[in-house]
C-alpha cells in the first residue's frame, strides 16, 4: 500500500515538473530541452525552471523518507510508542477534488510568473477558491461522526453559493480557454478542436444523466481531467498568440476599389 505522505509529495513533484516543462517551453526553450533538463536544447527561463525542479526534487526526497520510515503504518507507530497495538486512528475523510484543483492553480501561478501576469492572476484566483472550499470540506468532515450527515451539512451551507458561482466561473474559464485555442490554431485545427470539445462535453452530460449507475467520484475525476486539459490548452493558446486572420472584403468594397483604380488610371492617362 502506498503511504499517504508519498501520494501527497509525489503529486507536488509531478505538478512542479509539469510547471517547469511548460514554463521552460513557453519562455523560449525547445520542446525537448525542459524535459531533458537542458541536455538536448534550451530550457528557457532558467531561474523559474531551477526553482520548480528543486521543489520537485525536495518533494521526492521527503516522500521517499516517509516511505522508508513507514509513514502512518500501524505496526511502526505501535513499536515507536512501546505498545502492542497502535491507538485508533482518525476515520477517513470524504473524497475531495480540491487537491487536484490546487495543483492546477499552483501550475498556473508558476507558469504565469514566468510568462504572463494574466495567467498569474488566474492561478491566484484558483488558489483562493481552493483555500476556502478545502477549509469548508475539512470542517464538515469533522463536524459529526456520521459521514452522510457531514456531507448533507456541507451541501446545506455551501450549495446555495458554490453551485451557481462555480458553475458560472467554470463556464467562463472554459469559454475563454477554448477561444484562445481556436484563435491560436489554423482554420482546420479550430474546426477539429471545436468538434472534439463539443463531443467531450456531450459525453460528460450523457454520463451525468445516468444518475446512480455512474460513480460520482468517476464522473468528478473525468470532468476534472477534461477541465485541466482545456485550461492547459488555453494557456498554450494565450502564450502562442492569435494566428493571422485575413480580412474578408464584401462585393461592394471590391467594386469600389476596382472603380477607384480605374479612375486613377484614367487620371494618369
Amino acid at each position: 500500500m502506498i503511504p499517504t505522505g508519498l501520494k501527497l509529495y509525489a503529486g507536488i513533484a509531478v505538478a512542479a515538473l509539469t510547471a517547469a516543462a511548460i514554463g521552460g517551453y513557453t519562455s523560449g526553450g525547445t520542446v525537448v530541452g525542459p524535459i531533458s533538463a537542458g541536455y538536448k536544447g534550451g530550457i528557457g527561463d532558467y531561474v523559474s525552471y531551477v526553482v520548480l525542479v528543486g521543489v520537485a526534487f525536495v518533494s521526492i526526497i521527503v516522500g521517499g523518507l516517509l516511505t522508508v520510515f513507514r509513514d502512518a503504518d500501524a505496526t511502526a507507530v505501535a513499536a515507536s510508542m512501546g505498545r502492542a497495538v497502535a491507538p485508533v486512528g482518525q476515520r477517513p475523510v470524504a473524497a475531495s477534488i480540491w487537491p487536484m484543483v490546487a495543483g492546477i492553480g499552483v501550475t498556473f501561478l508558476a507558469v504565469g510568473i514566468a510568462v504572463n501576469a494574466a495567467i498569474t492572476g488566474v492561478g491566484l484566483v484558483v488558489l483562493a477558491i481552493v483555500a476556502f472550499e478545502w477549509t469548508m470540506t475539512a470542517w464538515a468532515d469533522r463536524a459529526t461522526g456520521d459521514p452522510k450527515a457531514n456531507e448533507a451539512l456541507r451541501s446545506q451551507i455551501m450549495g446555495p453559493f458554490e453551485i451557481p458561482l462555480l458553475g458560472l466561473m467554470a463556464a467562463g474559464v472554459v469559454v475563454i480557454a477554448v477561444s484562445r485555442i481556436l484563435l491560436a490554431t489554423s482554420e482546420l485545427g479550430a474546426v477539429v478542436v471545436g468538434g472534439v470539445v463539443s463531443v467531450i462535453i456531450l459525453g460528460i452530460g450523457i454520463f451525468a444523466a445516468q444518475g446512480p449507475t455512474v460513480s460520482k467520484n468517476v464522473l468528478t475525476s473525468v470532468a476534472g481531467v477534461v477541465l485541466a486539459g482545456i485550461l492547459i490548452g488555453g494557456v498554450w493558446g494565450a502564450v502562442s498568440g492569435t494566428r493571422v486572420i485575413e480580412e474578408h472584403r464584401g462585393e461592394e468594397e471590391a467594386h469600389e476599389e476596382e472603380a477607384s483604380g480605374e479612375e486613377a488610371v484614367e487620371a494618369e492617362s
